[in-house]
């Protein structure tokens, strides 16, 4: 699998303007499930939990960039333990 140059994006605005309370749930930007996953320009912005969860063996990243929430607090988001890039344990 490649992923190239890919913006995933939970929207942070709308017509009336900034969203808040983290309305327009999105928990994950990109989960990658599967081995041997190539990413080249990869952008997650926004999601309300981890913004990006690699879970797959044998992966690469050449170009990551991301921008966290606006509409969260310390206690619902990083003292919830949520990351811009995590991957998983067993990997």
């Amino acid at each position: 699998m490649i992923i190239d140059h890919t913006w995933l994006w939970r929207a942070d605005h709308d017509i009336q303007g900034s969203v808040a309370g983290s309305r327009n749930y999105v928990a994950n930007g990109l989960q990658v499930n599967g081995d041997g996953v190539q990413a080249y320009g990869l952008f997650s912005e926004h999601s309300l939990g981890d913004l990006v969860q690699w879970n797959g063996e044998a992966g690469v990243t050449y170009f990551y960039q991301s921008e966290l929430p606006y509409d969260v607090t310390q206690t619902n988001y990083a003292d919830a333990g949520f990351h811009a890039y995590k991957v998983g344990a067993n990997v």
